[in-house]
């Protein structure tokens, strides 16, 4: 959690926003610092960028600092996750590698979506050679090269099972969404310091469409006059990013 400590207490209502920004930034530009020239997104990059805005402190439930701090900080969990599950964003691709041993035919699935090729193939592979999926899982013990795999609960099975060594790798989509210091995967964001997973050329992207995506879930209704307004502008932020991620125009049925 972002440290509040030092901000005196007054009502909700009564806070200025600027005072929060302006304290979070000073503790930001030292954390970064710190990093050196570590270039991401961070949870305080977030929460300093938020706290910054007007709509930031109309919380009528939050009756303390901590209060305050904890809803800001679901609001933007909350309108992260709406982003990066989305849409299946390159940047979140990964390769789970797993080496099968002699008579085991079960493994860990990796925490993700198996991707599938353009052929509709699942993209799970020894070597080159593409395995199938199966619906039903044979009940022989025939051991040899696996052809096929199923899945079972969070474990891949392999059919044949293996009889020697073999390097088989799945390409996924993760549901990581950024990495604390210590380099672990996180799939919320907690503390000050855990940092987002996305390319350099699209922070400045993804931190506008999770910050607006978080205005429009926390304040506005269809029935605030500023309701279209709100709405334009976080379909605007995220079609962007959506677009520089891969290169090329937007679908106009995009929706999120």
């Amino acid at each position: 959690m972002c440290d509040v400590s030092h901000i005196k207490y007054k009502k909700i209502k009564q806070l200025k926003v600027r005072q929060i920004g302006a304290s979070f930034v000073m503790k930001s530009v030292e954390n970064k610092k710190e990093r050196k020239n570590v270039m991401t997104i961070t949870l305080l990059d977030l929460y300093n960028t938020a706290a910054s805005q007007e709509w930031a402190m109309y919380d009528n439930d939050a009756e303390s600092q901590a209060e305050l701090e904890e809803s800001l900080i679901i609001d933007l969990n909350k309108a992260l996750m709406e982003i990066i599950y989305s849409y299946p964003f390159n940047f979140r691709e990964r390769t789970h590698v797993l080496f099968t041993q002699s008579r085991f035919n079960s493994y860990d699935v990796p925490k993700g979506l198996i991707l599938k090729d353009d052929c509709g193939n699942y993209r799970v592979r020894i070597n080159s050679n593409l395995l199938k999926r199966l619906e039903n899982l044979p009940i022989d013990d025939k051991m040899g090269i696996p052809e096929f795999f199923y899945i079972q609960g969070d474990k891949i099975i392999l059919y044949p099972t293996p009889c020697e060594r073999y390097i088989v790798t799945i390409d996924y989509l993760t549901l990581a969404i950024g990495e604390n210091a210590e380099g672990e995967d996180v799939y919320a964001l907690k503390n000050q310091d855990d940092s987002l997973l996305v390319p350099e050329h699209l922070e400045e992207l993804l931190k506008n469409a999770v910050i607006s995506r978080a205005m429009l879930n926390s304040i506005a209704s269809e029935n605030d006059e500023n309701y279209s307004a709100y709405k334009k502008q976080s379909e605007t932020a995220y079609k962007l990013l959506v677009k520089y991620s891969k290169g090329a125009g937007v679908e106009k049925s995009m929706k999120i």
